[in-house]
């Protein structure tokens, strides 16, 4: 389900903005950021969710601190 079609997206690309936070699976032997940086929507902007997640935790991909976001 989206929330929003591709065609929606393509009306309004200029007024919106995409975050592109594409993750695999270490076993799928891809790189979301390296496909990013290969194609992408227009304008669209990559999120890395390893390095933006607590890293201070041993459970993968937490959200972290408010003090962290606002860095």
């Amino acid at each position: 389900m989206s929330l929003v079609s591709t065609d929606w997206v393509e009306k309004n690309i200029s007024n919106i903005k995409l975050i592109d936070c594409s993750w695999h699976m270490p076993n799928e032997k891809r790189d979301g950021y390296k496909e990013y940086l290969k194609a992408h929507i227009e304008n669209a902007l990559f999120f890395d969710l390893d390095k933006n997640s607590d890293q201070m935790i041993n459970l993968p991909h937490m959200l972290t601190s408010v003090s962290n976001w606002e860095k």
